[in-house]
């Protein structure tokens, strides 16, 4: 199958098609974007893409008006997207002053309102999201336009792509799948540029949207046989925003298309993963099927019940007509997310009758109450900066022990315990301490003696840190902390890291606290225990070709609570247990006996009452270890 866009023939035995993407790169500025558009013209791309959005049809009013209720990603994203968005005027001038270059002008529409304005506008075909291809709705709206559509693959399971596959075959419109990584940046060990190929099963042209840092993986792309290969551009790497640094400048544009059909190959595999950067980043841009009206327990749900919004945090638009029909088992009010148990019947739930070790939930101030239906033994508060400046009392006194987990960002820096920036060390140990006081609150609502978890940082974006001179850093930050007279009131513990985390939509390099030796070195020197994270061990040793089973001896003497989830690769951290690379069946019997508490970290686990969490804990009931 091949696509016409504009003049331009895309498809097998075609040249490949260029796609200039601009993005949010303006940064809110027209003039940007007509600069954008010449540096395009001159590097000689096919087409100029920008973005579409009508933020009151994407998200809550509430998240708009209070993104600061919600996690980071929404307290970074939400405020710069109201900031950048041009004006509905402005879209018009930029598509005329394509026209009269020469270039053909694209736009991905977010909602059906900026659909409508650019189908006035013109446009020659339509760019669909990574974040919108579980949102049927729009497919089918834009597809009734009966123009070309290209479609981002990012942020979604190999089922949900065949899912919008089958729902293309039913319309009109001529279609072109993207291989995509939704996160910026993707390093090129993580671009599977494999899946080129596996998208051709389709029988339509096929592209690869990049977002990492240079040309060579888009240069391997073209000669993998993409038809099309889309890339951020910028005036200037160093502006303030998310794509930026993963833009090619104007004259790096020139280089690629210059030299995009000599490329070498670049090989991947036929597994598709979602990387942790999407998850985050698909919880932000993707949608959810949300509640329009409060809905009594007991009612039959109708489509005039439901309407599709930001963020993803319940069930994907895909599953509406799952949805529609069913009696609803819980109230709902207005702006309620719809979640899985309300489309398959939960079973009911005992935990405490499986596990007699002390298994516990990881909850936020918001949900807290969701987790304590099942019962846990002890309570994870996950703390994100902002809940420091909340009031939260619990509801009553439970009776169950509590753990209170610090925040990992400290304003736009990482909460950094070893950092070589004496300012940030202090205000990192005052961070600490801020919850030390959080905690020492909460403990009259909980039982027992509190763990306070803190991250010791040691990340940096680029280059590598001395190690000995973090560890002094760290060394001082522990005794500053334990100078307060509240630290005799909790047990703290330090988490050992993952090599390659994902912090403000990026990967970090981990450079401190994740050899076993190190680790249990410095416990030993300062009386200090950890809270062992399994999948961040994993992913270390995967780095550096180092025995999984051996770093849990090492650690477990000092480790006095788990967080326990499978992991792949370098960074694929908390992933569901049975989805990652981990021997599981010879792991986890490692940790029998274990004296101290555990919980199931999988990533975003606590959405939708705890679903993730839940699956995890039926998971480990096999193995009958805790």
């Amino acid at each position: 199958m091949q696509l016409q866009i504009d003049d331009k023939t895309v498809g097998d035995g075609y040249p490949t098609y260029i796609i200039a993407e601009v993005g949010i790169n303006h940064n809110g500025s027209e003039d940007a974007a007509l600069r954008l558009i010449d540096a395009a013209v001159e590097a000689k791309a096919d087409a100029v893409k920008f973005q579409k959005r009508h933020l009151p049809s994407l998200y809550t009013q509430e998240l708009l008006d209070h993104p600061e209720k919600f996690e980071q990603n929404f307290q970074y994203m939400i405020p710069l997207l109201k900031k950048i968005e041009l004006s509905d005027e402005s879209y018009g001038r930029l598509k005329k002053y394509c026209d009269e270059r020469n270039i053909s002008f694209l736009c991905t529409p977010f909602d059906e309102r900026s659909a409508d304005l650019l189908e006035e506008l013109g446009v020659a075909a339509y760019k669909i999201a990574s974040a919108d291809l579980t949102n049927s709705r729009l497919l089918q709206y834009v597809g009734g336009f009966k123009k070309p559509m290209i479609l981002s693959t990012g942020m979604s399971s190999w089922r949900e792509v065949e899912t919008a596959i089958e729902l293309m075959r039913g319309m009109k419109s001529g279609y072109a799948l993207l291989h995509c990584k939704s996160v910026y940046p993707v390093w090129p060990r993580d671009v599977n540029l494999f899946m080129i190929q596996q998208l051709r099963q389709f029988g339509v042209p096929v592209g690869y949207s990049g977002h990492e840092v240079g040309i060579t993986i888009a240069l391997v792309a073209a000669s993998m046989g993409a038809n099309i290969i889309e890339k951020h551009i910028t005036l200037d790497k160093r502006q303030d925003g998310p794509d930026h640094k993963v833009s090619l400048d104007p004259e790096e544009l020139k280089r690629l298309i210059r030299d995009i059909r000599i490329a070498d190959k670049a090989v991947g595999n036929s597994k598709r993963i979602m990387l942790r950067g999407e998850v985050m980043n698909r919880e932000v841009f993707a949608k959810s099927l949300i509640a329009t009206c409060e809905i009594a327990k007991g009612a039959t749900i109708t489509r005039e019940m439901v309407e599709v919004k930001g963020p993803g945090k319940g069930l994907a638009p895909d599953k509406l007509e799952q949805l529609v029909g069913r009696k609803i088992e819980r109230s709902l009010l207005p702006g309620d997310f719809f979640i899985d148990t309300d489309i398959s019947k939960p079973q009911p739930l005992d935990f405490n009758t499986v596990f007699e070790s002390q298994w516990g939930l990881i909850a936020r101030f918001n949900d807290y109450k969701e987790m304590m239906v099942y019962k846990p033994k002890f309570l994870e508060f996950h703390l994100a900066e902002m809940d420091l400046h909340t009031s939260f009392v619990p509801e009553k006194v439970y009776d169950c022990a509590l753990i209170v987990h610090a925040p990992e960002y400290l304003g736009e820096k990482l909460m950094d315990l070893c950092s070589l920036d004496e300012g940030l060390r202090r205000r990192s140990v005052e961070l600490v301490k801020d919850v030390l006081r959080i905690t020492s609150f909460l403990t009259k609502y909980f039982k027992g003696t509190p763990k306070l978890i803190a991250h010791p940082g040691a990340m940096s974006f680029q280059g590598k840190l001395d190690g000995k001179l973090l560890r002094a850093a760290l060394s001082r930050s522990l005794a500053d902390i334990r100078e307060d007279p509240l630290s005799d009131e909790v047990e703290l513990l330090f988490e050992n890291l993952p090599p390659y985390p994902w912090y403000f939509g990026g990967q970090w390099k981990g450079n401190y606290f994740m050899d076993a030796d190190e680790i249990a070195e410095f416990c030993r020197e300062h009386a200090l225990e950890i809270c062992f994270d399994l999948s961040h061990a994993a992913l270390y040793c995967n780095a550096k070709e180092k025995d999984l089973a051996m770093q849990i001896k090492t650690l477990l003497p000092c480790s006095s609570h788990l967080h326990l989830a499978d992991g792949y690769g370098l960074d694929g951290e908390g992933v569901q247990f049975g989805e990652g690379s981990i021997d599981l069946q010879s792991i986890l019997p490692l940790f029998e006996n274990f004296p101290g508490s555990w919980t199931p970290e999988i990533w975003r686990g606590h959405l939708n009452e705890g679903n993730g969490f839940l699956e995890g804990l039926n998971y480990l009931k096999q193995y009958h270890v805790f």
